[in-house]
């Protein structure tokens, strides 16, 4: 089969494998105050060059709910592109912890700073939530990048209207890889954000980087009480370790970025058309009978049925043969 579904469908960099095995009879501390973590952690604040708190946490939903609810009082709400991951991937994770999250139409999937202005107004009744914290990510639901100067545009109605921006990470390696972007690009204009290793090459896991002071203060204390401070967290931070040992990380974005540009030109050649395909997702139309067909040789998601919109992602590890395959297999 052919699999284009998701970018997390591995058991991770083989490097991480072999750093395990020379470790493997190693006493570890746990709860994210081991030696492997606070060497990731140093490698990271490279990236990052300027202060920050280092976490390591289990998965995108988890790193979502500490990020976005930490900081709220009961009372306030977030805000997000209606096409956000929380909003219907996430089985109402931030709505169980009591806060709403405000949604915006955006057809590509970015949140437009002219929108949020017009929320907070919107929400300006003490008789409704109070906005104060804007969610956004990087590469979006539809797989489109945004600029840095789209970001810095929203950060910027974030600091005069007193919100906390959060840049969800999940795919930022591939954002980089998309943009030419740097991680402390975004250490400059967000409180807090986190960076993808799931989706690039780690076991498991994301690191969150609490920029603003507002986050640092007592943040574990949440970390723990949410259930989302692990005693073996050493994994996640091994895998960070290794993945920003020599450039790895970028190397498995790249290769991930290069892998679509490939497909992208095979579709394009075969005049199908591309609904969006700015980074490693492609969204292609389609038609049910095609889809039908495709399923026998490949694996992948559709986005919207009605329309037949399917999605493509590839990795580090999408072969020439696997793109070459999915397109022989197109109608």
């Amino acid at each position: 089969m052919n699999n284009f579904r998701n970018d997390y469908k591995d058991f991770g960099s083989p490097e991480i494998y072999r750093e395990i095995e020379k470790l493997f009879d190693e006493k570890i501390s746990g709860y994210g105050k081991d030696s492997l973590s606070n060497e990731a952690r140093e490698l990271i604040k490279k990236e990052v060059g300027r202060d920050a708190d280092i976490e390591f946490i289990s998965g995108g939903t988890a790193a979502n709910i500490l990020a976005t609810t930490f900081v709220l009082r009961p009372y306030e709400a977030v805000l997000s592109c209606e096409s956000g991951h929380i909003t219907h991937h996430e089985t109402g994770s931030i709505e169980s912890t009591g806060h709403k999250v405000v949604t915006v139409h955006s057809e590509d999937g970015k949140i437009k700073p002219s929108q949020v202005n017009e929320v907070i107004k919107k929400h300006s009744s003490e008789v409704d939530v109070k906005i104060k914290l804007v969610y956004i990510s990087q590469t979006t639901e539809l797989g489109t990048v945004y600029s840095l100067d789209e970001i810095r545009e929203i950060y910027k109605v974030c600091r005069e209207n007193n919100l906390y921006l959060y840049i969800d990470g999940a795919r930022l390696a591939h954002a980089m890889a998309a943009n030419g972007t740097k991680i402390k690009d975004y250490a400059e204009i967000c409180d807090v954000f986190t960076i993808g290793g799931t989706k690039n090459g780690a076991i498991f896991g994301e690191a969150m980087i609490l920029v603003n002071d507002d986050m640092k203060e007592n943040f574990r204390y949440y970390l723990k009480q949410k259930g989302a401070m692990m005693a073996k967290s050493f994994l996640i931070g091994l895998s960070f370790k290794v993945l920003f040992t020599d450039n790895l990380y970028y190397k498995n974005a790249k290769k991930a970025y290069e892998a679509s540009r490939l497909l992208k030109q095979g579709l394009q050649k075969k005049n199908r058309e591309i609904v969006f395909a700015e980074s490693n997702q492609i969204f292609i139309k389609s038609s049910p009978e095609e889809i039908e067909k495709l399923k026998v040789d490949n694996e992948f998601e559709i986005e919207n049925e009605e329309k037949s919109i399917i999605r493509l992602v590839t990795d580090y590890k999408t072969s020439d043969d696997d793109i070459r395959g999915f397109l022989e297999s197109l109608i």
